[in-house]
């Protein structure tokens, strides 16, 4: 039998989330920093899961929530199931009663409004098992932000009332009573108040905020499908700024957001780049290509590199979608060649500090190799190759370029350019041999690749 974890939350609707920080920060900042501690903590669960495979997640919203609204969002290793029952108590009990039906060997249930629970939190409590003993996990304010147990358990949880500064010490009481011994995991904080701020301030995960530059040589609007998949997965205070390169007739999206910006400027990756980085707003930069699909927790993987390993610049393995047994090959080699020199290329999805971009005075090349020469740069600021950071997942992009110039001739051409870089051929020679055209007589072309093939499901979403 498996485990289980589940997992309580709401839609991060202003003025249904966070009430009592809600009178001191407005509806909009709670529902706001809400959903910072959601996301974190489903980073946090993703980190559980990444150990170990075997563990079902259940994500429990309540009724009023927008279920489609919560799958766009939040996506994810998970499935999505209705809490039931009038009060807290009943809903949690409900829960696990759930799991168990449904062939769980272990259970265990949190919340998402913690400011400090660790991936350890929850591996413990599934470790910390034996005859009769539940974990409780104990909250600052009296509360309880965590249990675990290998049955279902009702009268622990018989309680109408919640949210009271004995909420822990009533519900250790009943599970003593009804024969459990209780195993304490670690103290947390909730967030209900202003004061508790602090403590995400003093946290990069909630102070950090991801810039995602797109350069393109598309119409914006096209680009709509990926827009919105990223949109969606952003955490407050991130952006997408997409840089266009060339004249086009329209550049306006038919929906506003304001966590986007479009920006004009003149053909060149680096170029367009560069003019990205500058007028970005976060301090983290991700560069992504028009035709590349970040995974689902890219944002928290993103932070969580920044801070629990302070490297120069990260990047993501690469897979292509659709693919074959041929393109399989070539990502496969993409991936150790990457691993082995610590020198990823543009479509992996590369990020770093905004403050070392700077440092490293951005790119230099404006429109080939611009990837590899800025993680030189970058590498130089740091220790070498070791300050690179290789997640492991997996972004997906398309194969188009393989596609039309077969797998073997693109391939060859691409190491070709890569050596005859690193020789020092000038840059409007290996544009030449790349495009086949001298720079200064394109024009402003079309995005490389189908926009019609993610790896990830988008809904229903116009």
């Amino acid at each position: 039998m498996g485990n289980a974890l589940l997992i309580f939350l709401k839609y991060p609707a202003p003025g249904r989330v966070k009430s009592r920080l809600a009178k001191e920060v407005g509806v909009e900042g709670a529902a706001r920093i809400y959903e910072k501690l959601v996301r974190r903590t489903l980073g946090i669960a993703c980190d559980v899961k990444r150990k170990s495979p075997q563990i079902d997640i259940t994500l429990f919203y309540m009724p009023k929530d927008p279920l489609q609204g919560l799958v766009n969002k939040f996506r994810g290793p998970w499935k999505f199931q209705e809490q039931e029952g009038d009060h807290l108590g009943y809903r949690m009990a409900s829960a696990l009663r759930s799991a168990f039906a449904q062939g769980a060997g272990r259970a265990v249930l949190i919340g998402t409004d913690l400011a400090d629970v660790e991936a350890g939190d929850i591996e413990e409590a599934f470790k910390n098992w034996g005859e009769n003993v539940v974990v409780l996990g104990p909250a600052a304010d009296g509360g309880f932000y965590l249990v675990g147990t290998d049955r279902a358990i009702d009268s622990p949880f018989d309680f109408t009332t919640w949210g009271t500064n004995e909420v822990f010490s009533r519900t250790a009481r009943e599970f003593e009573a009804a024969g459990f011994r209780v195993h304490l995991a670690p103290r947390r904080y909730d967030v209900d108040q202003k004061s508790d701020l602090a403590r995400l301030d003093r946290n990069p995960l909630f102070s950090d905020s991801i810039s995602i530059i797109i350069p393109t040589l598309s119409e914006t609007e096209r680009l709509s499908p990926l827009l919105h998949y990223l949109e969606n997965l952003l955490w407050p205070g991130d952006e997408i700024v997409v840089v266009e390169g060339g004249a086009f007739d329209k550049t306006a999206l038919h929906r506003k957001s304001p966590a986007l910006t479009v920006i004009k400027t003149i053909r060149g990756r680096g170029i367009q780049q560069n003019v990205g980085a500058m007028l970005s707003r976060g301090n983290i930069l991700f560069f992504l290509h028009d035709d590349t699909t970040p995974p689902p927790q890219f944002a928290y993987l993103i932070r969580s590199s920044c801070r629990d390993k302070p490297k120069v610049a990260g990047c993501f393995k690469l897979r292509f979608r659709p693919s074959n047994r041929a393109l399989d090959l070539i990502s496969g080699w993409a991936n150790l060649r990457t691993s082995l020199c610590k020198l990823p290329y543009g479509d992996q999805g590369y990020f770093c500090r905004k403050d070392l971009f700077e440092r490293a005075g951005g790119f230099g090349r404006k429109y080939l190799m611009e990837d590899v020469e800025i993680v030189r740069k970058l590498r130089k600021i740091g220790g070498g190759a070791r300050d690179i950071s290789i997640m492991a997942e997996y972004v997906y992009t398309s194969p188009g370029r393989y596609l039309r110039n077969g797998v073997l001739k693109a391939s060859l051409q691409n190491h070709l350019i890569f050596f005859l870089s690193a020789l020092g051929c000038k840059e409007t020679e290996l544009y030449r041999r790349y495009y086949g055209s001298k720079v200064e007589k394109l024009k402003p072309g079309t995005v490389s690749g189908a926009l019609t093939h993610f790896p990830y499901d988008f809904g229903n979403e116009k």
